[in-house]
């Protein structure tokens, strides 16, 4: 029956991001891993473990669980029967009908009274690689009731703040540390903010972000950890090639003119990922320690002689 029901909806079927999270530590996987595996990027890992993204296409779910080494149906969303109420004659009195009401009316007062605020929901979005010394956007996504807070962003030894949208209330650029006050409404704040990556980053290496937002309410002070992507590999690739294949493609190229277009007067450099874009290729120029569009030209003194 289950198993029908995951099949319709053309090939979506509806995955369970608790289950998914913990077959992945249970393996003791990083996100970073999971998404290269299943050739998504990790934000699209966090979204599935955070249940931003319930249903997914069945070929997606199949390698998800491949790389996870675990069944299919492990990480499928599990439908729990509900009993069927039972009718029962009760043959109330009006007095006693008058007070039932009473205290469901009282009920009904006390729970609107103690609702509880709408969850707030801090998160992360970073590409898998950066370049040394390449400048890259971050966004840091928020979601919630009424609430006032600050947002504290602890940037990687030796990387540096470059601008952001909306401008950051303090900046230190000797720790790293960036923060903004929000208030946030009943509609989502993103923070856009552009960061480069020190120079002398040694390739391979995996660096960490890590951030909070302090919350203020009317009763209380809370903390919640930012989640989603936290850290990133040093390599050359570009922050634009989500799927690391040294090519810039149409959806690629979409997702950097929507960036673009949120991050208005930034230094994003979106005319050189369209030239990557438009030579289909692109390659680190080891001289000019930058990326070039085009297939990387093979020097003289690498050609062979035919025999």
């Amino acid at each position: 029956m289950m198993a029908e029901k995951n099949q319709k909806n053309d090939g979506m079927i509806q995955i369970d991001g608790a289950a998914i999270r913990q077959a992945r530590e249970d393996q003791s996987l990083t996100q970073l891993y999971v998404a290269k595996m299943v050739g998504v990027t990790t934000d699209t890992i966090s979204r599935w473990e955070n249940n931003r993204y319930p249903t997914i296409k069945r070929p997606n779910a199949e390698k998800l669980a491949e790389a996870l080494e675990v069944p299919l149906d492990q990480i499928l969303w599990q439908e729990e029967e509900v009993p069927q109420p039972q009718t029962r004659s009760w043959g109330l009195s009006r007095r006693w009908l008058i007070v039932v009401l009473s205290l469901c009316l009282l009920v009904v007062g006390l729970t609107v009274w103690l609702w509880p605020q709408p969850p707030i929901v801090a998160e992360r979005v970073l590409p898998s690689y950066a370049a040394p010394g390449a400048v890259f956007p971050v966004q840091l996504r928020f979601s919630s009731g009424t609430i006032r807070g600050v947002v504290r962003e602890q940037l990687p030894q030796g990387w540096r703040f470059v601008s952001s949208v909306p401008l950051p209330d303090s900046v230190d650029e000797e720790t790293g540390l960036v923060r903004w006050i929000v208030q946030l409404e009943d509609q989502p704040l993103t923070i856009y903010y552009l960061v480069q990556v020190d120079p002398q980053a040694k390739l391979t290496t995996m660096m960490r972000f890590n951030g909070e937002l302090v919350a203020h309410t009317a009763s209380q002070r809370s903390r919640f950890e930012l989640i989603g992507a936290d850290q990133l590999v040093i390599q050359h690739i570009h922050w634009a090639d989500l799927n690391a294949d040294l090519m810039i493609d149409d959806d690629e190229m979409l997702d950097a003119s929507y960036l673009s277009e949120n991050m208005p007067g930034m230094a994003l450099d979106l005319d050189a990922v369209e030239a990557m874009w438009i030579e289909d290729h692109y390659y680190w120029d080891t001289q000019m320690q930058r990326f070039q569009p085009g297939s990387q030209a093979v020097l003289p003194a690498q050609k062979t002689s035919a025999p």
